[in-house]
């Protein structure tokens, strides 16, 4: 089944304002007269949504969030229009009961953030292959055939088997439930106008779900770019996008990429052979293409900076650097180091330099502290400000030496981390400006600095020579992350993406 002739594809290539192009026809919408809750915007993530709201709030003073009815993902979409509630869906505490009657080891984790299968724990690729059955519309045995050597075929029936008599007992829906029941049982909202974001990213399924809701609009835009589909790997249907695209509106000019950086993606690119061929220009700044040797070439002392890599194994060299140089940074989401450990071991300094600090402080330096007999101190007022001889009189037994002596909770690898950092003089903040990621987690993303690790890992490099496009298109991604300058570290062995 095609999208109804109704529907205007756009493709946006990366930094063409594809989603901005989405809000500017919102906006033009809601000024001429569209109410509000005849307007559907559709999109993956939450944080999606909200920039959506806010943008078309910001712009028209008598609009309210409420208003906004149908500004959702899918699966919130399917939930209101069910009338579910959260004790209908499938969560946390099921899951851990689910693995008491079967005796797995569910984590809950859905996919995976280097975009492939193998990086998921055992009884996780059960629940993953079950679910993308599912998504797909295939049978179950005929996906399992699919996935090379991930889970024995039994096992992998005798769960979905569990699974579905498990939901059933306690009248429960996962998300992928709540899509396929909506096709069936759901009410579709009318709309004057219909807008779905990353398209690329569709599963089947979802496709299913948008032309349900296409059937209710009058107007439908849909809005994506077949270059920048990276998880087919997770049931996207990348194909359909492209079969539909034969009149699409293309985004051509690049507000992200300059034409150094545009030459290297467009060599990823050009090598798919099944996509949808556009023109799209690149900025008119030149930026920078460097090859280095190694990583340890790339001073990133100053200036944000986004390391990417194909999986998360081959970011641990790049994790060692920064800690060896004294940079903080940030890995999967989180940063390299507490930043209370650090303010920790600055405000011991300033004790024993004589200053004054906080209780909280005192409280955030004693948990950094292995004490014989450690007391409660609440009894002192939280205004209150302590020096040492106050320290000592509470703890008697405080080390007095400098910190890293006296600290005997932090790990030898983390006092060397601190005292690199601090010899730098490197500011502790929030939001590190170094970050390190996989390509697939930083979808979306970019940075004036990209430094990107071409090597990858054996099960990859089997899926490049089995299926190129699919490789072809996450470095494609990875390049076009780049505002400025663009650092390509050399192969360190012959299994590597080839530029």
């Amino acid at each position: 089944m095609t999208l109804p002739s109704k529907t205007q594809v756009i493709l946006g290539p990366p930094g063409t304002g594809k989603t901005s192009t989405l809000l500017g026809l919102i906006e033009d919408e809601l000024g001429n007269g569209t109410e509000p809750d005849k307007i559907g915007f559709f999109t993956f993530t939450k944080k999606a949504v909200s920039e959506g709201k806010d943008r078309a709030i910001a712009k028209f003073d008598n609009i309210l969030d409420k208003d906004l009815p149908y500004f959702r993902t899918l699966h919130s979409l399917a939930f209101r229009q069910l009338g579910l509630n959260r004790e209908n869906v499938l969560g946390r505490r099921d899951i851990l009961d689910l693995n008491e009657k079967m005796n797995l080891k569910l984590t809950g984790a859905s996919s995976s953030d280097d975009g492939h299968l193998f990086a998921m724990t055992h009884d996780d690729r059960l629940a993953f292959i079950e679910n993308l059955a599912r998504m797909r519309g295939v049978d179950l045995k005929d996906q399992w055939h699919d996935v090379e050597d991930a889970v024995g075929w039994f096992e992998l029936e005798r769960y979905a088997k569990g699974l579905n008599l498990f939901k059933q007992d306690r009248l429960l829906v996962d998300y992928t439930d709540m899509l396929q029941d909506f096709l069936t049982k759901g009410e579709i909202p009318k709309s004057d106008v219909m807008y779905v974001d990353e398209a690329q990213d569709l599963s089947p399924l979802q496709w299913s779900v948008v032309r349900k809701l296409a059937e209710n609009s009058t107007r439908v835009y849909v809005a994506g770019d077949d270059d920048q589909a990276i998880y087919k790997w997770a049931g996207a249907d990348v194909d359909y996008l492209i079969s539909n695209s034969k009149d699409a509106m293309i985004l051509k000019q690049s507000y992200r990429v300059p034409f150094s950086v545009h030459d290297v993606a467009m060599k990823c690119i050009n090598q798919v052979r099944s996509r949808v061929h556009k023109t799209w220009n690149p900025r008119e700044q030149k930026g920078t293409v460097r090859w280095e040797p190694n990583i340890d070439l790339v001073n990133m002392e100053s200036g944000e900076w986004l390391v990417l890599a194909r999986t998360n194994y081959l970011l641990e060299q790049v994790d060692d650097y920064c800690r060896n140089e004294g940079w903080f940074f940030e890995v999967k989401g989180r940063p390299s180091i507490s930043e209370k450990k650090v303010q920790a071991v600055i405000n011991w300094e300033r004790l024993r330099s004589g200053e004054k600090i906080t209780l909280a402080e005192c409280v955030n330096i004693i948990k950094q502290i292995k004490l014989k007999n450690p007391k409660v101190i609440d009894t002192i007022d939280e205004k209150a400000k302590l020096d040492m001889k106050d320290m000592l009189y509470y703890f008697p037994d405080i080390p007095q030496t400098v910190w890293f002596d006296a600290f005997s909770l932090l790990s030898v690898k983390e006092i060397s981390y601190i005292r690199a950092m601090l010899r730098r003089g490197e500011k502790i903040t929030k939001k590190p400006r170094i970050k390190l990621s996989t390509i697939h987690a930083a979808k979306g993303g970019e940075c004036d600095n990209v430094v990107l690790i071409t090597d990858i890992t054996n099960r990859v490099y089997k899926n490049y020579q089995q299926n190129p496009d699919d490789e072809n298109r996450v470095f494609y991604v990875a390049v076009t992350r780049t505002k400025e300058n663009l650092y390509l570290i050399e192969p360190q062995s012959p299994r590597c993406y080839q530029m």
